[in-house]
Order: structure tokens, then C-alpha cells, then sequence
């Protein structure tokens, strides 16, 4: 079947974003070789550049894949389209709301408090058009990937090797031993988080649990036990386990209690903001004065653990 020009364009945009996030890894890189020479780094400022880079490299590896498989029709790259237009959703909704009702802090001793001002206020509408921009690509996406025009082009794309045939994101696939789609990325994004959390140890922040902020071997001990459960549940879906489908419905339930408790219990927003007291100390850096609500954390948490725990439930079959 004939690619139409919404595949073709939609492409064409993921190659130019992964471009940028390209262009992104030697441009902080170099920020890096710049600011090191002349000392007075936050603590830990190396390995923030490089986690950085390595995300940037790995998004832009995504979205260079995904073109190439959108442009050549295979049903995997749609799905991947899908996935990836609702973590911009997740992404650029709160982020929208966040700079539409919070408003940025004036900077301290401003010559003219009244131009400053103003000037904030074009940037925070600048940063809300943004988002709004973002958010409305996303949705667009979703909408057009979901649709049975732009499926059929895929599933009738002619014959395909058999890593590239995928019935659906939640059903069995003939690639990988039989693992939905949806499976490997939440597998990848939790073996990710797994080589990700030692960062909170190594630049001795505070980790929260339960509401509370645990500092020194306290936060190692969490780190360590958040680290451990991922692990197991990333190695149990990815082999397919049906005891790796288990621990992650439990795993993402107690991500969702974790979220929200730690917001509703008494003095969570003061013990919130001392841990970022404490991060900005540790850090070498100045407080924040920009106040954000904790509660506005669960609009960006449970969105993407419920969508998690979602294809989880719902790729049942799969583990059978």
C-alpha cells in the first residue's frame, strides 16, 4: 500500500527532533569541558551532564528507528508512535499547567522590578505556548496513529521479516520470543531506571519513601531496595515470567499509593521543599524560589504509572 503524506511528514518531524537531540550530546559535552576548567560546579555536575547525554542519545536512537520504520510502513514503528505521543501528553500537559498557574519568581534586587516583571511574564506565556504546542502534537499523533485508515496501511504493508511482524501492544508478537511491544519499553524504561538510581546515591541526595526524605545510608538503603524490585520486575517481563507480571502489578499499585500518600499526609509541602533545601545545598547551588505545589507532582506521576500498569494488566495473554 501507498505511504501517505501524514507518515511520510510525521517521519520527516521525528528525524528533525532526534537530529536536535543529536546536535544536543556534543553541545553538553562541550558545556562540560568549558565549565570544568574553571571550578565552582554544582557537586555532581559530571554525572548530570552525562546522564543527560546518554538520555539524549537514546531518545534520538528511538526516533531515528522509529522514522525508518514509519517510512518503510512497519506496524512496530506506528506503535512506537503511539507510545511516544503519550509520554509528550504525560509530559507537556503539566508542564503547561505548571507555568499557566505558578508564576516565576522575580529575581532578587531587579533594577526595574516592573520590567522584570513583564519580561517573566512573556517567558512564562512563552513556555506555556510551548508546552501547548507540544501537548497538541502529541495528541494529534495519537489520534492519527490510532486511526483504522493509518493502521491498515501498516498491517497490509506487504511481507515484513519475522522480527517486524506485531499483531497489537498487547498481544503475543512473533519478534522476541513472543513479548508485546508494550512490555519491551516498560522492561527498557525500568532497566533504565535501574542504572539511573545510583546517580541519587553518588550526588548524595535525599530519596523519598512513604512521604519522608531519607538522607546518607538511610537514602542508600531505599535506593537499594527500589533498585533491587525494579530489577526483578524488568528481568520477570522481559523473560516473560508470569511471577515478573505479577510483582509489577504490585510494584505499579505501590507506586501509586507511594505518590499519593506522600502528598496527603500532614507537613508533606514543608518536609517537600527542606529535602530541595537540602538537594540545592548538597548541589552547590542556590534554593529555588520558584514554589511549586507538591500535590502538582501527581499530575505528571500517575499518568505514567497508571498507563504503565494498564498494558501490564491488559498483556495477560502474553504470559500465558
Amino acid at each position: 500500500m501507498k505511504r501517505t503524506a501524514g507518515i511520510t511528514i510525521s517521519a520527516v518531524l521525528v528525524f528533525i527532533g532526534s537530529g536536535l537531540a543529536l546536535l544536543s550530546c556534543p553541545l553538553m559535552g562541550f558545556s562540560l569541558t568549558v565549565a570544568a576548567p574553571n571550578g565552582n560546579l554544582p557537586r555532581g555536575f559530571g554525572f548530570m551532564v552525562a546522564f543527560m547525554i546518554v538520555c539524549a542519545a537514546l531518545f534520538a536512537s528511538w526516533g531515528i528507528a522509529s522514522g525508518v520504520g514509519l517510512l518503510n510502513l512497519r506496524e512496530w514503528a506506528r506503535i512506537s508512535m503511539v507510545v511516544f505521543s503519550a509520554l509528550l501528553l504525560i509530559v507537556a500537559l503539566p508542564g503547561m499547567l505548571l507555568f499557566l498557574f505558578v508564576s516565576l519568581p522575580l529575581p532578587a534586587n531587579s533594577p526595574n522590578p516592573a520590567m522584570a516583571q513583564h519580561a517573566l511574564s512573556i517567558a512564562r506565556f512563552g513556555l506555556v505556548g510551548f508546552y501547548a504546542v507540544v501537548a497538541a502534537l502529541g495528541a494529534a499523533w495519537l489520534y492519527y496513529f490510532m486511526r483504522p485508515a493509518v493502521k491498515n496501511q501498516f498491517t497490509t504493508s506487504g511481507p515484513a521479516t519475522t522480527s517486524d511482524r506485531i499483531t497489537a501492544a498487547t498481544q503475543p508478537g512473533s519478534y522476541s520470543r513472543g513479548r508485546p511491544l508494550s512490555i519491551t519499553i516498560i522492561a527498557g524504561f525500568l532497566g533504565f531506571g535501574v542504572i539511573s538510581l545510583p546517580i541519587v546515591f553518588l550526588l548524595h541526595l535525599p530519596m523519598m519513601f512513604l512521604g519522608f526524605f531519607f538522607e546518607g545510608p538511610q537514602a542508600f538503603l531505599v535506593v537499594l531496595g527500589y533498585g533491587s524490585v525494579q530489577a526483578a520486575v524488568a528481568y520477570g517481563l522481559w523473560e516473560l515470567k508470569p511471577w515478573g507480571r505479577s510483582l509489577a502489578i504490585y510494584y505499579f499499585n505501590f507506586a501509586i499509593f507511594n505518590a499519593v500518600i506522600s502528598v496527603i499526609l500532614p507537613g508533606a509541602q514543608a518536609r517537600y521543599e527542606a529535602a530541595m533545601n537540602v538537594m540545592a545545598s548538597t548541589l552547590g547551588t542556590p534554593p529555588s524560589p520558584m514554589q511549586i505545589p507538591l500535590w502538582f507532582t501527581l499530575i505528571f506521576a500517575l499518568p505514567f504509572i497508571a498507563i504503565q500498569l494498564g498494558f501490564v494488566i491488559a498483556s495477560k495473554k502474553a504470559f500465558e
